[in-house]
């Protein structure tokens, strides 16, 4: 009872001393009664019809206590107001209100001063989202603006900057703000030492770091600015170093920071407790019926005797649950335990695994293709709805997608199904257009200005077909090519396509226009393998032979040339555009003449590329490619149909007029050999540009009059060769490529190097 009645005093004096404060002046109006005026006093900054827009309480209406604490509710909803209290007086009219407010102070204006060399935008930048003209000011913004503008000066190596908030209140409520600076000096790491490690010099450990000593590079790359929280990163960093190198205990303790204000240099010292080194004693995995002990070996990098490394167990780890997530089982979960041995300093690991249920694949959804349509992209899927879940076909799934070329980005998202055995499937596309009309123009030593034009569309109407016109034109050529092709007939895995062209070159030894027409045939095998078979008619016109150059294959002459052209690709590249990891192989032949009509000859090729992961993104890629040709029943080998080399997409260094075979005035005929390697080293600067270093070897073989820089059959020995730089991105019109070669064996009258412009893929 004794507690109640001390509620209900404890209520009441609350309520009696709200009416006091709010309503003092309430003991002299009474309720009801008419309001004969409303006063707003002590505004300055806010206008009063805005205050007045949010008090009901109108002149002529009763007074009402419950109407006034509603207004002083929603006068506070601005936000602009600390204090608000209201008086009533009784006159012998009615009633006065008056409601008497206290604004919050705001930011006016705010100015920086002192520091002349960093402008102050940069700092404004650090500041603007809290200390802005209108906000409220509240005093931590003075302390927080401090701190954030030292940090910032922190970050750049001015480490004994000074940084001073005055403040001035001007009539209106506003704050002014005058944030003056004094910089300072800038202060460098001049040492980092590491105490303890006995096993890795300092030189060592300190690579594993981001934070650096200041080096005469510091200007490029911002070493030796001290930056606390990257620093704390580094610790880790050098911890993972040591459990990958075998020291499980491994203590990196916390830096000692010195600041030398008088030499204006840091000094990091960073102990560490090695503890001792551990290898790997016994490796147990536990396999059953969906996979087997020796599988999981298999895949598993960790051996008994290797120096113990937490990176390779991870590793392992996602080694194994990928084999389980390939029979279905999405949700296995691998469990890596240690056992240490002090006696003999080793770890004994066992690799208990939870397999879980198995999954099969609910709802496959596809979103953001506003363009292609659905089963343009479905058709690309290795799983379907209802189908056993399998990581390795999900991931096949998406690199397909991906090398359709008609998505800027490509995601692939699983999630728990409806049921406790499904899992969803939600691809998420970026379009990105893939109608292109493009004008462009470049300069070559061989063919001076080239002008090329395109309108394509690689995606037409969203059905997948391709529709392209090309023409280029040059000094030495004028090319226009027309073609269609429908990757997947009524999503079958056949390809059809259909071509007209008209080519007129010079390649100097003679003039070649070619009209003509094909088809083209073609099917998928496999996951990787596909086969083609192409037929094309060409209406030839050879001219420009000089009577005195005129051979059993070079002449001024009108032929016809009907072929089949059987082929067959491999190709396992992880992207078409940006390949880092894969293969591709092609062997192709032209067959021409006999019972199809026109010129008799034959052709082969062999061609291989394969593309390797390196490390810190540097990708390894090696292509080759061999061809041979001939005449039977009587025919030569065409001049048109035979070997040239040199230019950007083969022996970079070199032009058509340096390589293989020459006339008595040195001019390029061709030859009816060819090889050529080309290496290259490449770095990925971002997804759409790419950097490269690269060595060619090549040449064309073959009969002819001057053969001063090749033989007539294929010889290893007898190759020119060249190395040089390059970069290659993806531009809104297609890939684009430059490239500056230099040959290693310039001959008499040849440049010593040339430069290449390319458009489309890399070979």
């Amino acid at each position: 009872m004794t507690n109640i009645c001390r509620k209900l005093w404890s209520i009441f004096f609350a309520v009696a001393f709200f009416f006091a404060l709010v309503l003092p002046g309430s003991l002299l109006a009474q309720e009801g009664e008419t309001i004969r005026s409303v006063e707003i006093v002590g505004n300055k900054r806010v206008d009063e019809p805005t205050i007045r827009y949010y008090i009901k309480s109108k002149v002529g209406t009763p007074l009402s206590r419950s109407q006034i604490r509603r207004d002083i509710e929603q006068i506070y909803s601005l936000n602009q107001f600390k204090d608000i209290q209201v008086e009533t007086h009784s006159t012998p009219d009615g009633v006065q209100v008056v409601f008497r407010v206290e604004e919050i102070l705001a930011i006016g204006d705010v100015r920086i001063e002192g520091d002349d060399k960093i402008d102050s935008i940069e700092v404004w930048k650090v500041i603007k989202d809290e200390v802005r003209r209108g906000a409220t000011f509240h005093e931590h913004l003075i302390a927080s603006s401090t701190d954030k503008i030292s940090n910032f000066y922190h970050d750049k190596g001015y480490f004994f900057v000074k940084v001073k908030v005055d403040t001035k209140v001007t009539p209106e409520n506003l704050v002014e703000m005058v944030i003056h600076i004094d910089r300072g000096d800038k202060v460098s790491i001049e040492k980092i030492r590491f105490f303890g490690n006995k096993h890795f010099k300092d030189k060592v450990l300190i690579d594993k770091m981001e934070t650096k000593a200041t080096s005469w590079l510091s200007w490029l790359d911002d070493s030796g600015i001290y930056k606390k929280d990257l620093l704390k990163l580094d610790m880790f960093r050098i911890e993972t170093f040591y459990h990958d190198n075998g020291f499980i205990k491994v203590r990196v303790l916390d830096p000692k920071v010195d600041i030398d204000e008088k030499a204006k240099a840091i000094y990091i010292n960073i102990p560490v407790e090695e503890g001792p080194q551990y290898r790997v004693g016994k490796v147990e995995v536990a396999g059953d019926e969906t996979v087997s002990k020796e599988e999981i070996f298999k895949v598993i990098k960790i051996k008994t005797g290797d120096i113990y490394n937490v990176s390779l167990v991870r590793e392992d780890v996602l080694n194994i649950s990928e084999l389980y997530s390939q029979r279905g089982y999405a949700y296995a979960d691998v469990n890596p335990k240690s056992k240490i041995n002090e006696e003999d300093k080793t770890a004994d690991m066992s690799l208990e695994v939870d397999k879980g249920r198995q999954v099969y694949v609910g709802e496959v959804t596809i979103l953001g293709n506003t363009r292609t349509r659905d089963n343009v992209i479905r058709r690309e899927f290795r799983l379907k709805e209802g189908d056993l879940f399998d990581s390795e076909k999900l991931k096949r799934t998406k690199q397909r997608i991906n090398n359709l070329q008609y998505f800027n980005d490509v995601k692939v998202d699983t999630r728990r199904g409806k049921e406790p055995d499904q899992i969803d499937i939600t691809t998420t596309v970026t379009e990105r257009p893939t109608g292109t009309i493009s004008v462009g123009a470049g300069f070559s030593s061989v063919e001076n200005l080239i002008f090329n034009a395109s309108i394509s569309q690689d995606n037409l109407f969203g059905t997948g077909k391709k529709l392209k016109f090309i023409t280029q034109l040059s000094s030495i050529r004028s090319d226009f090519d027309l073609s269609y092709t429908d990757p997947r007939i009524f999503d079958s895995e056949i390809l059809f396509g259909a071509d007209l062209f008209n080519t007129d070159q010079d390649f100097f030894s003679f003039r070649s226009r070619n009209r003509g027409a094909g088809i083209r045939l073609g099917r998928i095998l496999s996951e990787y393998e596909s086969v083609a078979l192409k037929y094309r008619f060409d209406d030839v016109l050879i001219s420009g032979v000089d009577s005195a150059q005129e051979t059993d294959f070079l002449r001024n002459e009108k032929r016809n040339t009907s072929r089949i052209a059987p082929s067959y690709t491999y190709d396992s590249r992880d992207d078409f555009l940006n390949p880092s990891n894969g293969w591709r192989h092609v062997i192709k032949s032209d067959i021409a003449g006999g019972p199809l009509g026109g010129t008799d000859f034959v052709k082969f090729g062999y061609e291989v590329i394969k593309y390797t992961p390196l490390f810190a993104g540097l990708v390894f890629a090696a292509h080759a490619e061999v061809n041979w040709a001939d005449g039977y029943s009587g025919d030569t080998l065409p001049a048109f149909e035979r070997f040239f080399m040199g230019g950007p997409s083969s022996l970079r260094g070199y032009t058509v007029r340096d390589v293989g075979p020459k006339d008595s005035s040195g001019n390029p005929i061709g030859g009816n050999q060819s090889l050529l390697f080309n290496l290259e080293l490449q770095y990925p600067f971002t997804k759409a540009f790419r950097g490269f270093l690269f060595y060619d070897r090549g040449n064309v073989f073959g009969s002819g009059p001057l053969l001063n820089t090749t033989v007539r059959h294929m010889d290893l020995g007898e190759m020119r060769s060249s190395f040089g730089a390059g970069i290659r991105f993806l531009s809104p019109f297609g890939p684009i490529g430059f490239a500056y070669g230099i040959k290693l064996d310039p001959k008499e009258g040849e440049k010593k190097a040339e430069f290449h412009f390319s458009a489309g893929s890399a070979f």
